[in-house]
């Protein structure tokens, strides 16, 4: 199945690689400009989070490549079924723009595309997912401050605070952001570990004990 999803999300139809700059970013933001003529703004939004969800199902993974290899459907033709195969959705900008990419011999960049589009939400709107996972459960007044000073590091307009607890950390807490999938929380490029079981770990380290802990 790896395999098959593999061929369907990386390569046109015409067998060239579909990779996330050039008409990735270009067809991504036909569909923002789309929703935004619209005024479908967040609709289009829910059916994007929603269609980058339905990739990680398998079994409707395998419906999405039998209609991508029936040889006795046209490029329209399959779109169409996709479709069916999305609903209920909340746009009616959605089906349209599918069919479109179907018309420009794009519908194997669906998943790609989707996922360009979240990144330039985030990106253009000026929002920066962070997680914070700490040993116990944070106040609100302690979030906020967290979420303030992530705004000044990042050099953001807004954050998005993802709050989680691991009482292995003992105390203290941990960050993480940058993501390279800001929905999903996938990948962080930077973190910062300020947990009692780092401290401990570090001074285990240094004293040579660390098989002690």
């Amino acid at each position: 199945m790896e395999a098959k999803q593999r061929t369907l999300t990386q390569r046109n139809a015409d067998g060239s690689m579909l990779k996330p700059f050039g008409p990735v970013v270009t067809y991504a933001k036909a569909l923002m400009d789309a929703a935004r003529e619209k005024d479908e703004d967040v609709a289009v939004t829910e059916d994007v989070l929603m269609i980058k969800d339905k990739f990680k199902e398998e079994e409707w993974l395998d419906k999405l490549v039998t209609v991508q290899n029936d040889p006795y459907l046209t490029e329209v033709q399959k779109a169409n079924k996709i479709v069916d195969l999305l609903k209920p959705l909340k746009s009616t900008v959605m089906p349209k723009f599918i069919v479109f990419l179907a018309k420009k011999n794009r519908l194997n960049g669906i998943k790609v595309i989707m996922f360009e589009y979240v990144q330039s939400m985030y990106y253009l709107q000026s929002i920066t997912p962070v997680r914070v996972t700490s040993a116990q459960r944070l106040t609100e007044d302690q979030l906020a401050k967290i979420k303030e000073k992530m705004k000044s590091k990042c050099g953001t307009r807004d954050v998005k605070l993802v709050a989680e607890v691991d009482p292995n950390l003992i105390g203290g807490l941990t960050l993480e952001w940058g993501y390279t999938d800001p929905v999903q929380l996938y990948a962080p490029t930077h973190g910062v570990d300020l947990s009692l079981k780092n401290i401990l770990n570090k001074r285990a380290l240094q004293k040579g004990v660390v098989d002690a802990l």
